[in-house]
């Protein structure tokens, strides 16, 4: 059969299956423990800038450097996710053409795109905090020529081109390993950088298509639907930034780099996996089926109390609603003597489950339903998670200064929580402002003198502000709100700043949740 595996090709250490899976029981203790020191990681090499040592106590990648080429979604918020593991970031941005996270993607701190508008775009905030921006016209010589100066002087490179870019500017691996054989570059395309698709452009809606993953999603008898927002760029950040740690440990054995070709179509089949190998085995494929979970006696989406609150409930069998005897005896006493006739009483109890659940707010509900072992949850909006306790608890949420008018906000943080002792995983600052690390970056790192970054500047190979931004207009919320596109809040921001864990900021405004 015909697994999905291969979520990245890696040049030196390329992924190796190493058979099927194990029938139960087939492995002994002894065995486990002779593969895990055949497996066990030998120590290369320390990097002279004393990673591994003292300097870890700042972030696991404290002393690595980071040269990041890429713009939007995917690859930024890896580099903002190696930023806060301790890593310096250069983002190296592009005079007539801002990232659209700055521009047509971000939306600005309470809707108020006025002056510098391109400084206070809030997703911006959220895919480059932390990191040094430079700016370089790559379309030049001269701006390849600072290019390979800084690459010479980093660890990562993190591009995101089409590969006809990257051919074109002569910046593929292979060349930039002249310079620098230790970089690990991870290059973040569409289709990959082999194949007959790999000049085809791409975004997260037309690769949802191809990689097969709307196949499955949408409503019973209806058409493809869409899985959110920008759902593959995700996928390829977190697939992306296990490869390039896997590349870095590779290299402490090895003391060379490596190039991680990550084609974000190839993705798909990783997490369809039931529609890949069904079809196989079974000729067939899982139709699309909306709220229905496979195997699930009821599961949908219930109405609760509250309006425009709803419960996501899912019981996996009969059984289960007998452990509502105290709470719902009514549909405990229907489940008792419904039997083996599961598929005939289903539509009695779910009828009977959507009563109970519509007289309760969703809280008390979900309550209930989870004591009872049913899997049962809130269906929250942004507001609800910006103000979750959960969410709270484990300090998912990091306050940043983001500087001038915008104050202090919130940021999301980190996919996973960091308890290791001698390091620390955290938020390392706002976004910068455009050009704002020009000459710190082009003196210090690619060492050029004073005169040389004169005459970029000069020459308009390096800008501190972008050349003809496109206009930028305040989102029209009121309207948008009578569409019922957005839920517009106007006490939304004294809520949020009542969530700080200090003193408000100045300032004020509508904000678009």
């Amino acid at each position: 059969m015909r697994f999905p595996a291969r979520f990245a090709e890696l040049s030196g250490t390329p992924l190796v299956e190493h058979g099927p899976a194990p029938h139960l029981g087939s492995s002994t203790v002894a065995d486990v423990v002779r593969d895990a020191a055949q497996r066990a990681p030998r120590t290369g090499p320390e990097r002279p800038d004393g990673t591994g040592s003292a300097a870890a106590a700042q972030g696991p990648l404290s002393g690595l450097r980071v040269v990041d080429l890429s713009t939007v979604f995917a690859v930024p918020y890896l580099g903002a996710l190696l930023r806060d593991m301790g890593a310096d970031v250069l983002k190296i941005e592009a005079p007539a053409r801002l990232d659209q996270s700055r521009s047509s993607f971000g939306v600005s701190f309470d809707n108020r795109p006025d002056g510098d508008y391109w400084n206070r775009a809030s997703t911006f905030q959220v895919l480059n905090r932390g990191k040094e921006s430079v700016v370089l016209d790559l379309d030049t010589v001269e701006g390849r020529d600072v290019l390979r100066a800084l690459v010479a002087q980093a660890d990562i490179l993190l591009d995101n081109f089409t590969p006809r870019v990257m051919r074109k500017w002569r910046t593929t691996y292979d060349e930039l390993r002249k310079v620098n054989p230790r970089l690990v570059m991870l290059s973040n395309t569409g289709y990959g950088a082999s194949g007959p698709w790999t000049s085809f452009k791409a975004q997260g809606t037309t690769i949802e298509a191809t990689m097969g993953l709307t196949s499955v999603t949408g409503y019973a008898g209806g058409g493809p639907t869409k899985a959110g927002q920008s759902y593959p760029d995700f996928l390829a950040c977190w697939t992306g930034l296990l490869a390039t740690l896997s590349a870095l440990v590779a290299r402490r054995e090895t003391g060379e780099g490596q190039w991680i070709d990550l084609g974000m179509y190839q993705l798909g089949p990783t997490v369809i996996p039931e529609a890949v190998l069904g079809r196989q085995a079974l000729g067939s494929e899982p139709a699309r089926a909306g709220n229905r979970e496979a195997g699930a006696v009821i599961s949908d989406l219930f109405e609760t109390a509250e309006h425009g609150r709803l419960l996501a409930v899912s019981v996996a069998s009969i059984g289960r609603l007998l452990d509502l005897a105290d709470a719902a005896p009514e549909i405990a006493q229907v489940a008792a003597v419904a039997g083996l006739v599961e598929d005939e009483s289903a539509p009695i109890l779910r009828s009977l489950l959507a009563d109970w659940i519509r007289a309760r707010s969703w809280r008390d509900a979900a309550t209930v339903l989870q004591a009872a072992g049913i899997a049962a949850g809130p269906v929250m909006d942004a507001r609800d998670l910006a103000e979750d306790p959960h969410l709270r608890e484990r300090e998912f949420y990091e306050w940043v200064d983001a500087g001038g008018p915008m104050g202090r906000r919130p940021l999301i943080g980190q996919p996973f929580t960091w308890t290791a002792e001698r390091s620390r995983v955290i938020v390392r600052g706002r976004a910068p402002r455009f050009g704002e690390h020009n000459d710190h970056v082009l003196r210090t790192v690619a060492g050029l003198d004073a005169a040389a970054v004169d005459r970029l500047r000069r020459e308009g190979r390096v800008t501190d502000a972008p050349v003809n931004p496109p206009a930028a207009r305040p989102l029209p919320l009121e309207s948008m709100a009578e569409s019922g596109s957005l839920r517009l809040e106007r006490d939304y921001l004294h809520t949020l700043m009542r969530l700080a864990p200090a003193p408000d900021p100045a300032g004020g405004g509508d904000c678009a949740l």
